[in-house]
């Protein structure tokens, strides 16, 4: 009895031995499968289809080659505005001076500001340019407008006569009287269109008309917005060779807005502006 449980025994212990045996071998296996399945695609790399590709079967990327620089483009610069077209005939472009003279009064219709004659077309345009100073706190005063050829006649006699009592010919005195007061026929203040304006206390600082105006606010005020008006300085400082007059700061003549705003900010004189200058 005792050798039958000895047997048993032993038959179950070496069963129990077989079985760890073949569970040790078939979990060895399953790891073994799955390590080399896992190494596997490892090696395909991310992306892969799961076959492999030969050296010839893989896609080449193509050479690329520097492309050169492009050529600057060169922008033409913008051409200056031309301005309004220019009539010979515009009334506003009338020229009258020392070589286009007139030989009679000019016909138009006459208005007063401040006392002064103009030709009843611009009066509107002085008044506004007037108020539009006192809105910004300067007081204007007109001291010349529109001029009769007796009227010149008589200013540019007593010229010749001043220069003449400081000693010069008479040639001389008129020439250079002609400077400062054109001779009958040569005046743009027979057109109605000019003026001599000035501060309202001129007067208190000043006998004559002199060139010191031009540092007045009320000078640098007209200059900088004369063109809003259809006003331009007549007679600048830089232009006497061409106009013939002598800076006169105090002397403005209408040409329209639009003619006005060019000259003015082509730095021109009239003449320049009609192509008159020979």
């Amino acid at each position: 009895m005792a050798n039958r449980k000895k047997k048993l025994e032993m038959k179950y212990l070496v069963r129990r031995t077989v079985f760890l045996v073949v569970l040790m071998l078939l979990l060895f296996g399953a790891g073994w499968g799955l390590w080399w399945l896992l190494r596997g695609e490892g090696e395909e790399g991310p992306g892969s289809s799961g076959t492999a590709q030969s050296p010839s079967q893989t896609p080449s990327q193509p050479e690329t080659s520097a492309s050169p620089d492009p050529e600057p483009v060169s922008v033409p610069e913008p051409e200056p505005d031309p301005g309004p077209a220019i009539d010979p005939d515009d009334w506003q472009l009338v020229l009258i001076n020392p070589t286009h003279s007139i030989e009679k009064e000019l016909e138009m219709e006459f208005d007063e500001v401040q006392g002064y004659k103009f030709d009843s077309r611009i009066a509107g345009k002085v008044r506004e340019l007037i108020a539009a100073a006192k809105e910004d706190g300067y007081s204007l005063a007109i001291v010349s407008g529109y001029r009769t050829m007796d009227r010149s006649r008589m200013l540019y006699a007593n010229k010749i006569a001043e220069y003449q009592n400081m000693g010069y010919d008479e040639a001389t005195a008129k020439v250079e009287a002609a400077k400062w007061v054109a001779p009958p026929g040569t005046s743009e203040h027979h057109s109605g269109l000019a003026m001599d304006i000035v501060s309202g206390d001129y007067y208190t600082k000043y006998s004559d008309l002199v060139e010191a105006f031009e540092n007045e606010p009320e000078a640098v005020w007209l200059r900088e917005n004369c063109a809003r008006f259809g006003f331009i300085l007549r007679f600048p400082k830089d232009k006497t060779e061409i106009t013939g007059i002598n800076y006169e700061p105090w002397h403005f003549r209408f040409v329209g807005e639009e003619h006005a705003r060019t000259i003015m900010d082509q730095g021109l004189c009239l003449e320049e502006y009609l192509g008159e200058t020979d």
